[in-house]
C-alpha cells in the first residue's frame, strides 16, 4: 500500500523531502516503489521509520548506528540489546566530555583570575594576555571523535 508522495511523508514525519532523499541515497531508508511517472510512492511505515530516526538522533545516535538498528529490525532481529550497548557507550562519551569540560573550566577560570585588572590592553602584535598564559589542556570539539575512538578500541579488542 504505497500511496504517499514524498511531500506527504515529509509533512507527516516532520522531515524535509531533501533529507528523505538523502536517507534513501545512503541506504538508511529502503528505496520506495515508483509510480509509472517515476514519482516515489511511500507506505505509512516510512513515516514511522522517519520518526524513529529523528528520536534516535535526538538521543545522540549517529546515522550509521541508526542504520545498523534499522537493519537489525528489518532482518527480524530484536535490536534493543544493541541499542542499550550503544547508549552505554554514548553515556561514557558524555561523561568523558563533562570531565574534560570541568577540567577546562577550572583552567580557564584560573587564567581569567590572573588576567583581571593585571594586564593592560596593547595594540601591537599578538595579545599579550594569551601569549603569557599558562598552557591549557585542549578540549575535544565534539563527541563524535570520542565515539570513533571507542569504536576503534572495541574493534581492536574484538580482533
Amino acid at each position: 500500500m504505497a500511496d504517499l508522495l514524498i511531500g506527504d511523508v515529509a509533512e507527516r514525519s516532520g522531515v524535509a523531502s531533501a533529507t528523505i532523499r538523502y536517507y534513501e541515497s545512503i541506504g538508511l531508508l529502503e528505496a520506495p516503489a515508483r509510480s509509472p511517472a517515476g514519482y516515489r510512492r511511500y507506505c505509512a511505515a516510512t513515516i514511522e521509520e522517519l520518526r524513529f530516526i529523528k528520536k534516535a538522533q535526538a538521543l545522540g545516535f549517529p546515522l550509521d548506528e541508526i542504520g545498523e538498528i534499522l537493519r537489525l529490525t528489518r532482518s527480524g532481529k530484536t535490536p534493543c540489546s544493541r541499542v542499550v550497548s550503544l547508549a552505554q557507550q554514548h553515556l561514557a562519551a558524555v561523561d568523558h566530555r563533562i570531565r574534560q569540560l570541568q577540567k577546562f573550566r577550572g583552567q580557564l577560570a584560573a587564567q581569567l583570575s590572573k588576567w583581571n585588572g593585571k594586564t593592560t590592553a596593547t595594540c601591537e602584535g599578538l595579545c599579550q594576555i594569551i601569549t603569557a598564559a599558562d598552557a591549557v589542556t585542549a578540549v575535544e570539539t565534539d563527541l563524535t571523535s570520542r565515539r570513533r575512538f571507542v569504536r576503534r578500541r572495541q574493534r581492536g579488542a574484538d580482533v
